[in-house]
């Protein structure tokens, strides 16, 4: 199985036609189709479904499909990261991350780095821990930000000088409004709105105790923008972190911490028995330059 034939397999997958993809592959139509042949008579199944006017994959090979793009982007990494010029600060660094207001840690390291290498790009990808694992693991991410930092013995890390403080995101009109602070017991009979992670993690049950059974979650979200969308629409009461959403005066939203306090400690992690290219090893030491001035 080539590397170009994946790309072939990709296409299609996108393109949901022969013609379109050969297009925009820049290769025959012959071409592709018999590249494609020898791909399904190589893994002896067939991979995709062809209608009249369009082709789509089978409902069990859209696995392949996420195999394929990580092998094609681990690749495509591998490519830019050998083909920097000796000695040069250049290229692409990889950092997977949560929604946290100590990104902007991360990202003053970042403009650091870039104002003496402007050469060098970074890409972030969103999501959970869990979103994150498989391309940390894959080598498709250089560096995480981790939340609720503990030992991995696979990786090291590097602690940031920052907490995340948990609390509750509700409209003005709600009557938890009034309160300075919220405690387990004042969410009882609150339609809430929870992070899954924190949810699926125990940390809201830890926090509550025996209250947490009665709380009433009309809603989970991964992001929380849209957790404040549901906020604002009525559906209920937000528990995430501060300042991750703008709020105003005008505003219809209003944020109250959490009475025991909560928070979270928040670290960057990479692979110890991974190789940092150049430029990553570069950003990461910039970016402990920066966690020395934030301390």
């Amino acid at each position: 199985m080539e590397l170009r034939t994946l790309r072939y397999f990709l296409a299609l997958a996108q393109e949901g036609s022969v013609s379109n993809a050969a297009k925009a592959l820049h290769v025959t139509q012959p071409t592709l189709s018999r590249q494609l042949a020898d791909l399904e008579e190589g893994f002896g199944k067939q991979l995709f479904e062809r209608g009249s006017k369009r082709i789509s994959l089978t409902e069990d090979r859209v696995r392949l499909r996420e195999y394929a793009e990580s092998i094609v982007e681990l690749a495509d990494k591998a490519e830019a990261e050998l083909s920097q010029p000796e000695r040069a600060v250049s290229g692409e660094v990889y950092i997977g991350c949560g929604e946290s207001d100590a990104i902007r840690i991360v990202l003053r390291a970042a403009e650091r780095l870039r104002r003496e290498h402007p050469a060098v790009r970074f890409h972030l990808f969103s999501g959970t821990s869990a979103d994150l694992a498989e391309r940390f693991d894959g080598g498709l991410l250089d560096f995480v930000v981790e939340f609720e930092l503990a030992g991995r013995p696979d990786c090291l890390s590097l602690t940031l000088p920052a907490v995340d403080t948990w609390g509750a995101l509700m409209r003005k009109d709600c009557p938890l409004a009034a309160l300075r602070a919220v405690r387990a017991e004042d969410l009882a009979g609150q339609p809430l709105i929870l992070s899954r992670q924190g949810l699926e993690s125990g940390k809201m049950r830890e926090w509550a105790g025996a209250s947490f059974d009665e709380w009433d979650v009309s809603a989970t979200y991964n992001l929380v923008t849209n957790g404040a969308f549901a906020v604002e629409e009525g559906l209920g009461v937000a528990i995430c972190y501060d300042r991750l959403v703008r709020l105003s005066e005008e505003g219809s939203l209003c944020f109250r911490p959490l009475d025991l306090p909560l928070s979270s400690d928040i670290g960057v992690i990479w692979k110890k028995h991974r190789r940092l290219s150049r430029t990553a090893s570069a950003f990461l030491e910039y970016l402990r330059r920066e966690c020395a001035l934030e301390a």
